[in-house]
């Protein structure tokens, strides 16, 4: 029983930390330090994204209209 206890903390700990590392990209911008390495047409729309009075971050990768988006913890 102790054992299983073991196995199932050791699982459970395990997909949290999965689910932390899959949530970067490595593609959004969530600062303006961020912001500052992209090519200058997207710099100035990643930095009206962030600077939002609610959270943002933004997606270079995606299709224009839908690069700026909700900081809600998903990437």
């Amino acid at each position: 029983m102790k054992k299983l206890m073991v196995f199932f903390s050791l699982a459970f700990a395990f997909s949290l930390g999965a689910a932390a590392l899959a949530h970067s990209t490595g593609h959004e911008s969530r600062t303006v330090a961020q912001c500052e390495k992209l090519p200058t047409p997207e710099r100035q729309n990643c930095i009206k994204c962030v600077t939002r009075p609610a959270k943002h971050h933004f997606h270079p990768d995606y299709p224009e209209g839908s690069r700026c988006r909700p900081d809600n913890g998903k990437p």
